[in-house]
């Protein structure tokens, strides 16, 4: 009975704080709703909600596409790999190591070609 009478309250208080919004939408523009909200990894009400709110509030979207998340890792990746190897290299010129240089012009180089690609796919 406990059950019953806490869903009834939660229905409720729900009821009051909330509303559902319904309206009919073109077959179209379900379509190209749908197609984006899975292009962004989402449902098709949450992205409808978004829209709406973000809307209502003058902001910018909060959603990032599977694209710009993976430039953006990508982007990550490349420059741990250009610190990882100025860290390196401070350590072993700290530790009073020679360094080589040809290693350090061609490690260089390559994160270089690795960063035109990237930006090329800008």
């Amino acid at each position: 009975m406990k059950n019953s009478n806490y869903q009834k309250e939660y229905k409720k208080s729900y009821k009051t704080k909330n509303k559902i919004v319904t309206f009919p939408l073109s077959v179209a523009f379900h379509d190209e709703l749908k197609r984006r909200a899975f292009y962004l990894d989402l449902k098709t009400n949450s992205y409808a909600k978004s829209i709406i709110t973000t809307f209502l509030n003058n902001n910018t979207p909060k959603t990032l596409s599977y694209e710009h998340k993976e430039f953006i890792n990508e982007y990550i990746r490349i420059s741990r790999g250009i610190a990882n190897n100025i860290n390196q290299i401070a350590h072993k010129t700290n530790m009073s190591e020679q360094v080589d240089i040809n290693i350090l012009i061609n490690a260089l180089r390559q994160y270089e070609e690795e960063f035109k690609k990237f930006i090329s796919k800008t």
